[in-house]
């Protein structure tokens, strides 16, 4: 069971499902920051090779391009509020506590979240929209004090190296071969230890840790053609038709949406 609501400025999805294995959603990353509060359940968040547990009423910001996965603890019925949002809608007072560039995920008490959910499921969410968007803005202040409750964190240095490696190197091209080197493990090694822990493949991970940046890049009003080489590609059409099959839509169609939102 899923409601969602959509504006120009953030996208908010309240579901509600039976968990009968480990995995809630797959491995992935944004080009906006994502939020993921917990209403029931046990789940773990694992960003970047960092582990972070979080509880019924608990909550977590994760920022732009941060490669995460989300998986449960224990079986049974899982109820949560997710957010995406971009760096428009932080307050210009929040800005260098919830910067772009950071690697860090903040973590705090999902008090609110219970009326997003409610307006998510509301008949009528356009009417909530200048609601919605408070509660979105409270939500952000309320993370700047908030004590950090993070239970059972732990840190995978192989994942670490890597992240970090693909992050220094995202606008150029990365192959096999260098992981394998960073990580003084074969090719078929690396991939094979990398997709137990991520559930995904390198070569997966690589493209759309650099899709998620052009996408960001793009909507920050970079031509297309100019984000594809900030990321690596050479060659526009490759780079056009991995967009097109990875979003589904092209460069230019995002270009001038992102056009029409700001007339």
């Amino acid at each position: 069971m899923a409601y969602s609501f959509q504006n120009d400025r953030f996208a908010l999805e309240y579901v509600e499902s039976q968990v009968y294995d480990h995995v809630l959603w797959e491995s992935h990353c944004h080009p906006q920051f994502e939020m993921i509060a917990v209403l029931e359940g046990d789940v773990n968040v694992t960003a970047e090779g960092q582990s972070y547990r979080l509880k019924t009423a608990q909550a977590a910001i994760i920022p732009p391009l941060c490669y995460h996965s989300v998986t449960a603890n224990e079986k049974g019925v899982y109820r949560r509020v997710t957010a995406l949002f971009g760096g428009s809608m932080i307050p210009e007072p929040l800005a260098a506590h919830f910067s772009e560039n950071t690697d860090a995920i903040t973590i705090f008490p999902a008090e609110r979240s219970d009326r997003l959910k409610a307006i998510c499921q509301s008949s009528d969410p356009l009417f909530y929209y200048p609601l919605a968007e408070s509660l979105m803005v409270q939500i952000l202040y309320d993370t700047l004090n908030a004590p950090k409750q993070v239970t059972e964190m732990g840190s995978d240095p192989f994942l670490q190296r890597i992240s970090l490696y693909v992050d220094e190197h995202i606008h150029e091209k990365i192959l096999l071969d260098d992981l394998a080197v960073l990580t003084s493990r074969s090719r078929s090694s690396l991939c094979h230890l990398f997709e137990e822990k991520m559930n995904v493949s390198p070569k997966q991970y690589v493209l759309q840790k650099k899709l998620a940046l052009a996408s960001k890049l793009i909507a920050e009003g970079t031509p297309p053609t100019v984000a594809a080489m900030q990321v690596g590609y050479d060659n526009y059409s490759n780079f056009y038709r991995m967009y097109l099959k990875h979003f589904g839509k092209n460069p230019k169609e995002q270009k001038t949406e992102q056009t029409q939102k700001s007339v």
